[in-house]
């Protein structure tokens, strides 16, 4: 809009050519700062190598809007227009107007490459990559979000985020940098393979196995599905067991939640047994965990010990297992004793950390109190 007939000329030379072939690679969606729409650009000088490349034709297609009071993200759009005005950006970088529906649903079907480049860990789901997806568009996006879970490595390409751990400014640059290697060594030489019948095969594969692979895992009908049988089936049997029993049962779990809520802030665990530090495979070993109840009994509660172990490249926690204690003897009106014998499986080092939290039958969920004590060895 207010361009001359020249400028606009310009800025659509490769977009106008019907019978080229030209990779054509989208970002679309509201420009908040944490969508990171100036990923692509923190390398100037690359992104214009790769974009004037005369032997691969390869077009960056932007559209969006931000919210009117997100100035930070308008200032975004507005970086991102003054770029693509610049002589070797110009018509290599376009920034369609008006974003809306309409021109969202042909963009998802009409690019070849869906960008998505959030800050991790806050993309939320990420619904426009889904729908290129289907329309057999290839996903070139951050680990974040439902590409996190729909990513196999033979569907499109992943950018591998930094830890939170790490400097802001130091995340930007390697991920900036990830992105322009990824365009540069994987997207660009896979789509410009050309075999005798003028299509690449590898690309065709790619987008195949996107197709295959997002379709029947990511839409409305598996949503749907999800919440039925996860959430509303479970809800409804639920409201039936609490409604039951002319309302009685609602009137213990009342009662009962209200017993909790006053014994457990003075409720207590203690190992009685030894460590052990070595373990043979195989070979079971004693947990003997005191507790406290403050009047409470030992079918309040539920006594377990989890089981993990160290992830040497990052250091996280993996391969968790649950074992439940069981109550034993009394030693005490107030306190109890629960055991297990117990042989984790878990060759090497091990944690293991041990939790108690209440439990009645009639709890939506066993978590529904909110109340837990721990105790980690």
């Amino acid at each position: 809009n207010g361009f001359s007939e020249a400028t606009v000329k310009k800025n659509t030379e490769l977009i106008g050519r019907h019978n080229a072939d030209v990779l054509v690679l989208g970002f679309a969606r509201r420009f908040a700062t944490y969508k990171r729409a100036n990923l692509l650009f923190y390398d100037l000088d690359r992104l214009a190598r790769l974009l004037n490349d005369p032997d691969r034709p390869t077009l960056l297609l932007f559209a969006g809007k931000a919210h009117p009071d997100d100035r930070p993200g308008q200032d975004l759009i507005k970086m991102i227009h003054e770029i693509s005005q610049r002589p070797e950006f110009l018509g290599k970088v376009v920034l369609v107007e008006d974003y809306d529906l309409v021109l969202a649903r042909r963009l998802v079907a009409g690019v070849d490459v869906w960008i998505n480049t959030p800050e991790y860990p806050l993309e939320a789901s990420g619904t426009s990559g889904q729908k290129a997806g289907m329309n057999g568009v290839l996903n070139l996006s951050v680990l974040d979000g439902w590409w996190n879970e729909g990513y196999n490595g033979a569907n499109g390409w992943a950018i591998a985020p930094h830890g939170t751990q790490f400097d802001h400014h130091f995340r930007h640059q390697q991920e900036a940098s990830d992105l322009l290697d990824i365009i540069e060594n994987e997207i660009m030489p896979s789509y410009f393979d050309r075999n005798s019948q003028g299509f690449s095969p590898s690309w065709v594969q790619l987008a195949k196995e996107s197709m295959k692979s997002i379709i029947p895992n990511f839409n409305s009908q598996r949503m749907l599905s999800d919440y039925v049988h996860n959430y509303y089936v479970p809800a409804k049997k639920q409201s039936a067991i609490i409604g039951g029993n002319n309302q009685q049962n609602a009137i213990e779990l009342r009662d009962w939640k209200a017993k909790i809520k006053k014994a457990w802030p003075k409720v207590k665990i203690q190992c009685v047994s030894e460590k052990p530090h070595i373990i043979q495979q195989g070979e079971l070993f004693s947990i003997e965990v005191a507790a406290y109840l403050n009047g409470l009994s030992a079918n309040d509660v539920i006594m377990e010990c989890l089981f993990n172990k160290e992830d040497p490249e990052d250091g996280s926690k993996t391969e968790c297992k649950t074992f439940q204690l069981t109550a034993s003897e009394s030693q005490s009106s107030e306190e109890h004793l629960f055991k297990l014998d117990v042989d984790p499986h878990l060759s090497g080092l091990n944690y293991m950390k041990i939790r108690m939290y209440p439990y009645h039958e009639y709890l939506c969920h066993r978590f529904e109190t909110g109340c837990m004590v721990w105790l980690q060895k």
